[in-house]
């Protein structure tokens, strides 16, 4: 009987519909609105506001009170002071009208009734300063008012806190704050990771710590990144203010501190130039060397240990250089000979020129030319034969003969000189550089395998190579002892591409010797690399290349070159972008099935397209229910009743098409929000856009000034097309792709999930840590070190 009761029930419930007709409801008409004494005060000072002008005077700073002398002191003699022009101060105050419409405004009967007109009132005079002390000190007067409203709570606490001179020294004290949280971590961690082994191992793991958290202030510079940041702020400060009772103190901070810059920037160079001029490169090393000494000269009497080195360096370098233009200089001029080997030589060249693959003239001329030179014109002869092997296209016979002679004592033999220098060329000789790049590929990727990427550096390459890798000496044995495990988990964990170097070395070979002996060699070895990087559209290029490749085998290449192409679309915004990749798969590989999907997506696409695609999703509606209601958007209530009776907005919300069309997305007819919503176009009117464009603008801007994490992200196209929405100009229509915006308005849940995440409130985290690299196991406080400013890198 229960069944049938059920069963019944289920039959008698209405099948979910779909609201078809009153989607929208009708813009709601302007209300009329007299404005009362409070409403006329207010309009009073805002007039006042953007025409009056703040008065400013200069006030003298007074001197800095004298220490007292301590009873039973005897005096001591003050320093002299030098003498000099007064510091000024600058005091800025309100225009007398803005004052006073101010106060009319504050004795209004109705501004008493409104709590938030009288402090945007007072925030608007305090803005009429236009002077940022003035303005942030009158700002931290406001805040410590009750009852503010929260958006203008969040801006002036944003106006307080862009104060240069605090933000400087919050910048310096996150140095000593991360120097606190280093000392902290490098007691905590070792113990906590000990306690696994009873701390057996707590004073090897502590010294070791300890080793390790003294050999890192090698890599400190004299300046650091946030002593950088409290530099340029009080520079700018200072700048901007130079006249203030602060302005002895930031000088004497700006001061040192720049000292301390010149040398760190002038350290940087003298590192580079030494690492470069150990590479062979003299004439780069000269430069960095003279740059660090120009960078240290505005201040001579500091840093001349560093001026010192910089200054030998240059020195060392500048002769090395020299040394190699006379050399160089020496090699071109031309050695005379005889007549008839000049006129032999010229017939030579001619014939040279205008030859073919495979003529024996020149065979022939060229024995007789080293018959007539005798055994001082046998390299010549080597070289200009292997010249025209190499460019008759017998690449390898020219190698060959090129490495013979290279062999011959290049000290006494000009040509021999020639021949190395072409041999160990990676740009002429390309197949030997992919050979010599190859082997050492396999060494660097053995000892990769075996020593980690401690075989190419240490923690600390600012220490002598000996200390470095004696205070890494545990952890390296500790890596090599793991490496059979660490081979085991490699696919996984992934490994660097050790064969990049040769790959473009056998490219470049295939370009430059298309028709190459070593050509079917090159080809083999890089599709092997391209397929093992997953690289398809170019392991299929060089399967084509292949004359006996297997058919099954490229079919695959091809169906996993058009799925890799397909997968790259998604990452792409701009639909006329996207447009061309579906094209080009779908009329490349037109009988794979990547390429019957991609036509498929590039007409369903093409139907889709809109100049904009701005899409605004049911969760951000219900969360600024005025962007939906009657003064905004004015969608059918009904629409975000969660009843799917009477129809339901699809969590997808709706998009602004651009132009004028609204495109509403309704759950279908089975009721299943999971499933792709049914879409119906709007044309609204000018009045409506523009309510939509303005409340949606309010809504973002008031959720910012409440709450950092609501702030949307830039998009100017989006922008742009509400802007024009606003002022009712969107029936020009821009069909450009560069002007669609994809932009998608999503609410808080959506962009954060149920709880967004915040930070501690107590300093430190509790951190489990297990590691295979030290056998390391154990629980322990870490520290957390002050987080990077967004514009750090600009200091880096």
């Amino acid at each position: 009987l229960g069944l049938l009761v059920a069963l019944a029930s289920g039959c008698l419930k209405p099948a979910p519909t779909i609201v078809t007709e009153d989607l929208l409801e009708p813009v709601a008409p302007p209300q009329r609105w007299i404005p009362n004494a409070a409403d006329l005060g207010a309009a009073r000072l805002a007039r006042a506001a953007l025409v009056a002008r703040p008065t400013k005077e200069l006030v003298p700073v007074p001197p800095p009170p004298r220490p007292a002398i301590p009873v039973g002191k005897r005096p001591v003699r003050p320093e002299p002071v030098s003498e000099g022009p007064p510091l000024l101060r600058v005091d800025v105050h309100a225009a007398p009208e803005v004052d006073e419409a101010l106060a009319d405004l504050v004795a209004t009967p109705d501004a008493a009734e409104q709590e938030k007109l009288v402090p945007l009132a007072i925030d608007l005079r305090n803005a009429t300063l236009d002077d940022p002390i003035a303005y942030r000190a009158r700002s931290r007067e406001l805040r410590e008012r009750e009852g503010l409203d929260p958006r203008l709570e969040g801006r002036l606490d944003r106006t307080i806190g862009d104060d240069p001179v605090h933000l400087a020294n919050k910048r310096a004290f996150d140095g000593w704050h991360r120097l606190w949280a280093r000392t902290f971590n490098a007691v905590a961690e070792p113990l906590g990771s000990s306690a696994i082994t009873g701390f057996v191992l707590a004073p090897y793991a502590l010294a070791n710590s300890f080793t390790h958290y003294l050999a890192d202030f090698s890599n400190n510079e004299p300046l650091s990144l946030t002593d950088r940041q409290a530099l340029v702020l009080r520079q700018d400060f200072l700048r901007a203010h130079p006249h203030t009772e602060l302005t002895p103190e930031l000088e004497k901070k700006i001061e040192a501190a720049t000292i301390l810059l010149e040398e760190t920037l002038a350290l940087r160079r003298v590192r580079q130039a030494e690492e470069v001029f150990e590479a062979g490169n003299a004439k780069l090393a000269r430069h960095h060397a003279a740059r660090a000494v120009a960078l240290l000269a505005p201040h001579p009497e500091e840093n001349g240990r560093l001026r010192r080195r910089a200054e030998k360096l240059r020195d060392e370098a500048d002769e090395v250089v020299v040394r190699r233009e006379r050399l160089r200089i020496r090699s071109l001029e031309a050695v005379p000979g005889e007549p008839s080997l000049a006129a032999m030589e010229r017939r030579l060249a001619i014939e040279l020129l205008g030859s073919r693959k495979g003529e024996l003239d020149v065979e022939m001329m060229l024995a007789e030319y080293g018959e007539a030179a005798g055994r001082e014109g046998e390299g010549k002869v080597e070289y200009i034969h292997a010249m025209h092997q190499d460019e008759t296209g017998f690449d390898a016979e020219a190698r060959i003969r090129l490495e013979r002679l290279a062999s011959d004592d290049a000290r006494r033999d000009r040509m021999a000189r020639h021949a190395q220098a072409i041999v160990e060329s990676d740009w002429q000789n390309p197949y030997g550089a992919f050979r010599r790049l190859e082997r050492k590929a396999i060494r660097d990727e053995a000892g990769w395998r075996i020593a980690g990427e401690w075989v190419n550096r240490t923690r600390y390459p600012n220490l002598p190579a000996p200390i470095a890798y004696l205070v890494d000496l545990p952890t390296i044995a500790i890596t090599i002892v793991l490496a059979p495990l660490r081979a085991m988990i490699s696919p996984w964990t992934g490994s660097p591409d050790f064969r990049r170097a040769p790959a473009l070395a056998a490219y470049r070979y295939l370009q430059r010797y298309p028709e190459g002996r070593s050509q079917t060699e090159v080809v083999e070895w890089l599709y092997d690399y391209e397929s093992d990087e997953e690289h398809w559209d170019r392991a299929l290029r060089l399967a084509d290349m292949m004359p006996r490749f297997d058919p099954k085998e490229r079919s695959e290449l091809v169906e996993k070159t058009a799925e890799a192409r397909l997968a790259q679309v998604d990452e792409i915004e701009r639909r006329d972008s996207r447009a061309s990749i579906l094209k080009g798969v779908a009329k490349e590989f037109p009988d794979s099935k990547g390429g019957h999907a991609a036509g498929l997506q590039a007409r369903a696409e093409l139907e889709d397209a809109s100049p904009q695609h701005i899409r605004i999703t049911k969760s951000f509606l219900l969360e600024n229910p005025e962007v939906a209601g009657r003064q905004g958007m004015g969608l059918n209530p009904r629409l975000l009743n969660d009843d799917e009776s009477d129809g339901e907005l699809h969590p997808e919300g709706v998009v602004l098409r651009g132009g004028r069309i609204l495109e509403i997305r309704l759950i279908a007819e089975d009721g299943d929000d999971e499933d792709p919503p049914e879409s119906r176009d709007r044309r609204i009117g000018r009045a409506r856009l523009s309510q939509i464009a303005a409340r949606l603008d309010e809504a973002v801007q008031r959720n910012s000034l409440i709450d950092v994490d609501a702030r949307q992200s830039p998009d100017p196209s989006r922008d742009v097309y509400l802007e024009k929405a606003q002022l009712g100009l969107t029936d020009e229509v821009d069909l450009r792709p560069t002007a669609e915006s994809t932009f998608v308005y999503r609410s808080l849940r959506e962009r954060y999930g149920l709880v967004r995440g915040r930070d501690s409130v107590l300093p430190f985290d509790i951190v489990v840590r297990g590691s295979l690299n030290d056998m390391a196991l154990g629980a322990f406080p870490r520290w957390r070190p002050p987080r990077q400013t967004p514009d750090a890198f600009l200091y880096k």
